[in-house]
C-alpha cells in the first residue's frame, strides 16, 4: 500500500510546486478535505469513482486528511490502493481546519481544471460532469444550491455573505460556500483572507481580473457524517472581519 503525502505547515505549499513539476498534469482533479468523515467516506468516493469511471481524459480524486481521529485515514488507504493512479491521498500530522485543507488541496492539484467538493456527501461528485461541459464559456462555474439543508442561522449567514459582496464589491458570488470548478489559475490569485470568506475573496479578485464567472443550480443533500461548523461565532467573525479588510484594500484603496 502507498503511504499517504505526509504534509507539515512549512511544507504544504511547497508540496504543491513538486507535485506539478513532477507529474504530467490531468485535465481534472477532484479535490476533498476530509476530518472525522469514516460514516460518509465510503458512500462519496464510490459515488465519485462509479461517476468518472467511463470519462475521455485523466483525472485524480485528491484527498487531504486533516488529522482525523477516526478511521478516515485507513478508509483513504483502502481507496488509494484499490484505486492506484487516481485516488491520491495527503495527510496533515497536526489538523489545520478547513482553509488549510484547502490550501492544501489547491496547491497540490495538478488538474488543469480543479472541482471543489465536499467529503460528507452534501454534493455528488457527478455534478461536475455538468460544470466541465461549460469550462469553454467560463474560468469559475459556482454550484448554487436550489435549497440548502442547513439551520435558520447557517441560512442567514450563508445569505448574509452572498448578498454583501454584491452590495460591497459590485460582484455576484452567487454561492461562495458551494461546489465550484476553476480554471487552474485562478487558483494563484493572491487572496489575504484567512477564514471562510477567501472563496467569495477568490471569486471578487477574479471577476476584478476579468475572468468570467458563470453558475448553475446543482442539489443539496443533508451530510452523511461530521458536523457542520461553518457558521460557528468565531469563525463569523473572521469572516467579517476579513470582508471588511478587503472592502477597504479593494475598493477603497483600490489596490490591485
Amino acid at each position: 500500500m502507498p503511504e499517504p503525502i505526509t504534509v507539515t505547515d512549512e511544507s504544504a505549499i511547497q508540496l504543491g510546486e513538486e507535485v506539478q513539476g513532477t507529474f504530467s498534469a490531468p485535465e481534472l482533479s477532484i479535490v476533498m478535505p476530509v476530518y472525522n468523515e469514516e460514516r460518509a467516506l465510503p458512500g462519496v468516493l464510490d459515488e465519485a469513482i462509479a461517476s468518472l469511471a467511463t470519462v475521455p481524459y485523466r483525472l485524480e480524486i485528491l484527498l487531504v486528511d486533516d488529522a482525523s481521529t477516526d478511521r478516515s485515514l485507513e478508509i483513504l488507504q483502502d481507496y488509494e490502493r484499490r484505486h492506484p493512479g487516481v485516488v491520491r491521498i495527503i495527510r496533515h500530522e497536526m489538523n489545520r481546519g478547513i482553509m488549510g485543507a484547502f490550501e492544501t488541496l489547491y496547491n497540490s492539484a495538478r488538474g488543469r481544471y480543479v472541482f471543489m467538493n465536499a467529503s460528507d456527501g452534501q454534493w455528488k461528485t457527478a455534478e461536475c460532469l455538468r460544470f466541465l461541459d461549460l469550462r469553454d464559456r467560463y474560468d469559475i462555474i459556482v454550484g448554487r444550491r436550489r435549497a440548502k439543508n442547513y439551520t435558520l442561522w447557517r441560512k442567514v449567514v450563508s445569505g448574509s455573505f452572498n448578498l454583501l459582496p454584491r452590495v460591497l464589491f459590485g460582484v455576484r458570488t452567487h454561492d461562495a460556500g458551494s461546489i465550484k470548478l476553476f480554471r487552474q489559475d485562478v487558483l494563484r490569485i493572491p487572496l489575504i483572507s484567512r477564514s471562510p470568506f477567501r472563496e467569495a475573496e477568490r471569486i471578487i479578485r477574479a471577476n476584478r481580473r476579468g475572468y468570467r464567472i458563470g453558475a448553475i443550480e446543482v442539489e443539496h443533500h443533508d451530510r452523511h457524517g461530521g458536523r457542520a461548523t461553518g457558521a460557528r461565532w468565531p469563525l463569523v467573525v473572521m469572516s467579517i472581519s476579513d470582508l471588511v479588510r478587503c472592502w477597504w484594500q479593494i475598493v477603497i484603496l483600490r489596490r490591485p
